[in-house]
């Protein structure tokens, strides 16, 4: 059984599924700096740079993979392709990606299919002298969705996700002094969406999905022991299989009206989403048989939008709370201090974690050549998204009759730039995107400067012991999305 009082993490490993334009639908907990965002970040964009601004800005290429019923807000048949590249400082993960998707609308009816092939970097591995096993590992991804719209302004839609991974981002990190990690597993998603909008531009939708995480982690460990008496050193191996299943049902609503004649959008967005955790990881030498746990988390948002002349501006304030309790149950029959009996599957340790999560979301884009019959249209974009991570922990000991309480909290900030030129034959665009994590964004060297001695989470909720200080490095990506118009 787990000693909490040793152990630096007990508790659960939660998923960051799916890409960064679904995040409004998906809310889940943040405990530990490990990047996982851009793995699943594989859909198209046709406002890049803008850091992901979205209440009351439409993307007319990224807004069907998180509502399927907006596939009708699309003509004609486009060839899509997303490929990009990701990498976390100090060899701390990243891959590269090639997304390839079509899109095709006709009469009332829409639809848009997409796949990728992604090859991940292991966390830690010297490149130059391991064998390819051990330096990459292979995902692939597929979406699709078909939505039909109604006579009366009325759309629906229904899509479907499934990620066949044999790897995710930082889990390689979770796991100290192991020799190696095997990862298999699947990641699905089913939405049903509909979107209902009248003239003039206001619009109000409603997504209901499903999320299901089913990874397991074969975690191989080499344990050295040395003999005082008779001086002879000796190791032995060992393995750990551990199960990551989560379980996600959510519901999402936003509403958009233009806002007078200047140009002005406004819009609102609400969010609740119940995860079950039936089978959580154990990131620690001693596994604990059973610890499963649930977590309930909202969003609440607010957004701004004026596209003016050659000018487009938008801003995203977003409020995530949400509370997760998880525990760890008996294996056995245990005498607690003090002589209470805890029976099997009793609970043996109970952590409740309550969050105050936000995030704000601004972009300006400029277009310095206006579109036209002869000439395409080029845009630059800036962006900045700023995640900030705060969480009190609760942990009760009914072994030792002990409760702590602790406090995290930290912010990352997100500096992106665009590039897009469109033209009638081609829409053409350039993402660059730097994620600083709970780390300072000037580099120092090959490594970078860490703000707070102590260091809180981020991307995975588990119970720590005693004030956090993992670094998370810094991410990076470059991305290119090209989308060719068939007819």
């Amino acid at each position: 059984m787990r000693n909490c009082l040793v152990c630096p993490l007990v508790g659960i490993f939660a998923l960051l599924a799916l890409s960064g334009a679904a995040r409004a639908q998906l809310v889940t907990p943040r405990t530990l700096p490990v990047f996982q965002d851009e793995q699943f970040d594989i859909y198209p964009t046709s406002r890049p740079g803008l850091a992901g601004v979205s209440i009351a800005l439409d993307d007319t290429l990224a807004d069907p993979f998180t509502n399927p019923a907006k596939a009708t807000r699309l003509r004609g048949v486009t060839i899509i392709g997303a490929p990009y590249s990701h990498a976390v400082s100090d060899r701390k993960g990243g891959g590269r990606t090639l997304p390839i998707g079509l899109v095709a609308s006709n009469g009332r009816w829409s639809g848009v299919a997409l796949g990728a092939i992604q090859q991940l970097d292991r966390a830690g591995v010297a490149q130059f002298n391991a064998p390819s096993s051990k330096r990459t590992a292979s995902n692939q991804y597929i979406t699709a969705s078909l939505a039909r719209r109604t006579t009366d302004g009325l759309s629906i839609g229904a899509s479907g996700y499934r990620a066949s991974l044999g790897a995710m981002d930082g889990v390689d990190l979770l796991y100290a002094g192991a020799d190696r990690i095997e990862q298999e597993g699947s990641v699905t998603d089913v939405r049903i969406g509909a979107v209902q909008e009248w003239a003039p531009g206001h619009a109000l939708e409603l997504v209901v999905l499903h999320n299901s995480t089913n990874m397991t982690h074969d975690v191989h460990y080499t344990d050295f022991f040395f003999n005082q008496q008779t001086r002879v050193a000796t190791t032995t191996s060992r393995s750990e299989v551990n199960p990551d299943r989560t379980q996600i049902w959510g519901v999402h609503t936003e509403y958009t009206q233009p806002v007078g004649s200047e140009g002005w959008r406004l819009g609102a967005l609400a969010t609740a989403n119940h995860l079950l955790h039936p089978k959580i990881p154990n990131y620690s030498l001693q596994n604990l048989p059973r610890d499963p746990g649930t977590t309930t988390a909202f969003n609440l948002g607010f957004g701004a939008a004026h596209i003016g002349g050659a000018t487009t501006f938008a801003l995203d304030v977003i409020a995530e709370p949400m509370t997760s309790d998880t525990y760890a149950e008996a294996a056995a029959p245990v005498t607690a201090a003090g002589g209470a009996q805890i029976p099997v599957g009793g609970k043996t340790v109970e952590n409740a974690f309550i969050f105050s999560n936000s995030r704000i979301r601004v972009g300006v884009g400029h277009d310095f050549i206006t579109e036209s019959a002869k000439h395409g249209g080029l845009t630059l974009n800036l962006g900045l998204a700023v995640y900030s991570i705060s969480y009190r922990l609760t942990q009760r000991n009914n072994l030792l009759n002990t409760v702590r309480k602790q406090n995290e909290g930290w912010a990352e900030w997100t500096p992106q730039l665009g590039l897009r030129y469109r033209s009638r034959e081609l829409e053409l665009s350039y993402a660059y995107m730097r994620n600083c994590g709970n780390e300072s964004c000037a580099p120092m060297g090959d490594r970078v400067t860490l703000q707070g001695a102590a260091v809180s989470s981020g991307g995975i909720i588990a119970a720590p012991s005693s004030p956090l200080f993992l670094r998370s490095g810094q991410e990076t990506s470059h991305r290119l999305t090209i989308a060719i118009p068939v007819r």
